[in-house]
């Protein structure tokens, strides 16, 4: 018995015929333990939504959990957060960090948006303002994060971060405290096999915040910079520079960030050339305001 086809075209249209099957969008979506209603925005994938509960930072075993552990023993003073959940708004990753309303990652092209009001965060300082409105005054944060990057050799759209963050006052005998902590690190560091090729904390290119005073945005910096190149020691002097003839080479390069200055970039000079590390720089007093902070602070991620 002979069954009739789905589509029926002229002959002479071999090649060019193509049968469609519409379906309309749910209006509904199920992301972790909660749905959310879909608009013009949605454009998370099954495949992405998948990849929400894998947490693979919290995975004892892991690399990434390993390399976790590694960096907050470096920091044991420090509260270690790595439970909050992937889903925040456009306000907590874009504008409570001063992004401007035109920067491209706020794009369907570049972000997973679950509606207009609910995304996947792009980067661990979408957590910034609630952390601080806590009280928390150092922290670490390590999370999965969202980018709909085309996948290569160096990139994936699902990948982690781990961001610090510190309070500084202003006062007198907080920046006296603060230089009495960056000796002990410069300290350690003469000590140690690291040649540091560094930057002006401040210049005309990588200013203080207009709000700041630029004599404690040139302390808070130095310190920042101190402490993240201790941490750079700790994880490659064993693998990136290990003779006295090749220490470790550490390099500081001026930056731009939406949502801190002045900002950097660290490289370390790794298996023949330079590996971007991490950005960092002192955060925006506005984002401070926002979580009711009013001291100074640094983070980098």
């Amino acid at each position: 018995m002979r069954t009739r086809p789905l589509c029926n075209f002229p002959s002479w249209l071999p090649t060019l015929a193509r049968c469609y099957h519409s379906t309309s969008a749910p209006s509904h979506i199920r992301v972790l333990e909660d749905t959310y209603p879909t608009d013009d925005y949605t454009n998370l994938t099954p495949s992405i939504s998948s990849k929400l509960s894998r947490r693979l930072h919290a995975q004892q075993g892991h690399p990434i959990s390993t390399l976790r552990t590694i960096i907050e023993s470096h920091f044991p003073d420090f509260a270690h957060l790595s439970s909050l959940s992937p889903i925040v708004t456009p306000y907590q990753n874009f504008d409570s960090l001063s992004f401007p309303a035109d920067h491209p990652g706020r794009a369907k092209t570049d972000s997973y948006y679950i509606n207009r009001n609910t995304m996947l965060r792009t980067h661990t300082s979408a957590h910034e303002v609630e952390v601080f409105a806590k009280g928390t005054e150092r922290w670490l944060l390590t999370a999965d994060v969202y980018r709909r990057d085309e996948i290569d050799a160096s990139h994936y759209p699902v990948f982690h971060q781990m961001e610090g963050a510190k309070i500084f006052g202003t006062d007198a005998s907080s920046i006296e405290k603060i230089e009495q902590e960056s000796q002990r690190l410069e300290h350690q560091l003469a000590l140690s096999n690291i040649d540091i090729e560094d930057v002006q904390h401040v210049s005309k290119t990588n200013p203080a915040q207009t709000s700041h005073d630029v004599r404690s945005s040139e302390v808070t910096a130095k310190n920042l910079k101190l402490y993240l190149n201790s941490l750079m020691y700790k994880l490659f002097a064993g693998v990136a520079g290990t003779s006295k003839g090749d220490p470790l080479r550490v390099r500081w390069i001026e930056a731009y960030f939406p949502f801190t200055g002045p900002s950097y970039e660290v490289e370390v000079f790794f298996r023949g050339k330079w590996l971007e590390i991490l950005g960092c720089g002192v955060v925006l007093q506005s984002t401070l305001d926002r979580a009711g902070t009013q001291q100074l602070t640094v983070a980098s991620s």
